[in-house]
């Protein structure tokens, strides 16, 4: 009965205590990941300082929080721009030019 429980029930026992806890640690961060992140919302910015084809500030669409920095490529150059809360009158967010030539 000794080398039963000695060689079977403690490991068997041991494993089952390792799985349950890594189970359950797995289960707490994802919860508290979810409710930390908050929902991805599609905003349209307007790369201030740029004209597109219609002679209006060039737009661009994203996911991404304001705050973020972004760079386009215009013409042959890349320019990086800042995402801001600012709305603009036409409904749409500034993107601020960060690279000033």
């Amino acid at each position: 009965m000794s080398a039963l429980f000695d060689k079977f029930l403690i490991p068997a026992a041991v494993g089952l205590i390792v799985t349950g806890l890594t189970a359950a640690a797995s289960w707490l961060y994802r919860r508290r990941r979810s409710s930390l992140t908050p929902p991805r919302v599609l905003r349209r910015f307007s790369l201030l300082g740029t004209t597109g084809a219609d002679g209006g500030p060039v737009q661009y669409e994203t996911t991404r929080a304001p705050g973020s920095v972004i760079t386009r490529r215009i013409g042959s150059l890349s320019h990086r721009f800042e995402l801001t809360e600012a709305p603009i009158g036409d409904g749409t967010f500034a993107a601020e030019p960060l690279d000033h030539l």
